[in-house]
């Protein structure tokens, strides 16, 4: 298993966005039962996407310069996760959902008292491949896995991807009361300190995918 995927695997289980949802779902009467179908639809959507390439890639004759695109792709994420951190830093935020609003309301206003089918939507649409996933993908890829090997790195990375909801649906199931209250004071937490918790992630990410990428490049010399 790659070190760097599984590292990428464990931050992207701290998005903000996912852990905002979930709390949301905590709060609802029966959050069970949604838990289950944000972390079942989010899960398939990852596992489809991660499974995919890595088949794809197995059953394309490897190049010459494929070495270097993913040294490419690595600075290029590394600049993007820096310049998140950026803009983080200046005070931008991302919508809680790019998307097209679902009819009837907003996402906001709808999650608070979801149906199955909206927690499980909610799962697909936050959980689409984004900055970490690629980069744990090239990751993966850097290892030159066999299929089986790539396809098992992948299910790896996305087990600890969806570690969070998984053990609040476990949690929620089991003792929802005592659930309820330690989420409480980690929401509380966590919203003072999440801001600032998404930077230091996005620049230790970003340094480290941006040399990584310039080192393999040749950009500091021989």
């Amino acid at each position: 298993m790659s070190t760097e995927a599984a590292l990428l695997g464990l931050v992207s289980a701290f998005r903000a966005t996912p852990l905002a949802i979930i709390y949301g779902l905590l709060l609802a009467p029966r959050p069970g039962r949604l838990l289950l179908a944000y972390t079942a639809s989010g899960l398939v959507i990852s596992l489809v996407v991660g499974i995919a390439v890595i088949a794809g890639i197995q059953a394309s004759a490897p190049s010459e310069g494929s070495g270097t695109t993913r040294l490419v792709i690595d600075l290029v994420l590394g600049v993007a996760a820096l310049a998140y951190a950026g803009a983080s830093a200046a005070g931008w935020s991302p919508r809680l959902v790019t998307t097209r609003e679902p009819r009837g309301g907003t996402w906001s206003t709808r999650l608070r008292n979801p149906s199955a089918l909206l927690a499980g939507t909610a799962g697909a649409v936050t959980n689409l491949p984004g900055l970490f996933y690629i980069a744990g993908l090239v990751a993966i890829v850097q290892t030159e896995p066999s299929l089986t090997n790539g396809i098992f790195q992948v299910v790896v990375y996305n087990a600890l991807r969806f570690a969070v909801p998984v053990a609040a649906w476990l949690c929620a199931s089991f003792d929802p009361v005592r659930t309820r209250r330690v989420t409480d004071r980690l929401h509380a937490w966590g919203v003072r300190n999440s801001r600032y918790l998404t930077i230091a992630l996005a620049v230790v990410v970003g340094v480290y995918l941006t040399l990584k990428g310039l080192s393999g490049l040749g950009a500091f010399g021989s």
